[in-house]
């Protein structure tokens, strides 16, 4: 009888991975949820990299109650970093496709621009989350530590960028995505990034 009581264990690996998966599923639906009214996107993206971050430290406990909190705390940072990305991103987009007449050089620098613009991106909300700092600073950290810790960077653009590259691949991809990333794709996203970020964040403190 011992045993058998022990394969139930609630310390179990199976339970104890399937607790695990819980916890990123919940954080992927939440994160979909608070995002519709699209303004709110930045207030859940950095809210979801702080419980996010926390959970890979061992010390996020009550998911969903620490999101919700984490939203609160940072919906003002948050809301003003999604405004400046998604301004500047719908800019840039702007440029590339539609002023590629003006010739190669305009064209590369527009590149360089979205290049350095994606970088930000992907690094701005993760420190926004873990580190209280001013807005400037935040861009400004975002940009060097792309650049020092580049193979990192890499490896989290070309985790980000998936979602763009199933859209560009064509419909039949993008409707074999879009489940996937609605139910715990975003999650096990920034999972991986946390990996990533958690040894990043780990030199700077």
């Amino acid at each position: 009888m011992a045993k058998n009581t022990a394969k139930l264990s609630t310390d179990n690996r199976f339970f104890r991975f399937m607790d695990e998966v819980g916890d990123w599923i919940i954080l992927n639906m939440l994160f979909i949820l608070t995002s519709l009214p699209l303004i709110t996107v930045g207030m859940s993206l950095t809210a979801l990299y702080k419980v996010a971050l926390r959970k890979c430290r061992g010390e996020a406990t009550y998911i969903a109650r620490e999101y919700f909190q984490a939203c609160k705390e940072e919906w003002k940072k948050g809301t003003l970093l999604w405004l400046l990305f998604f301004f500047t991103g719908a800019l840039l987009v702007f440029d590339i496709l539609y002023t590629g007449e003006w010739g190669v050089v305009f064209s590369l620098l527009m590149g360089c621009l979205m290049v350095i613009w994606i970088f930000l991106f992907s690094y701005a909300f993760p420190l926004q989350a873990r580190f209280e700092n001013s807005f400037r600073n935040t861009l400004k950290n975002s940009l060097l530590l792309s650049i020092k810790y580049f193979p990192y960077t890499l490896v989290i653009v070309a985790l980000n960028m998936i979602p763009v590259i199933c859209f560009a691949a064509g419909t039949f991809v993008t409707m074999m995505a879009v489940p996937i990333y609605c139910f715990i794709g975003i999650g096990l996203t920034v999972r991986v990034n946390c990996f990533f970020f958690g040894r990043v964040f780990k030199e700077l403190m």
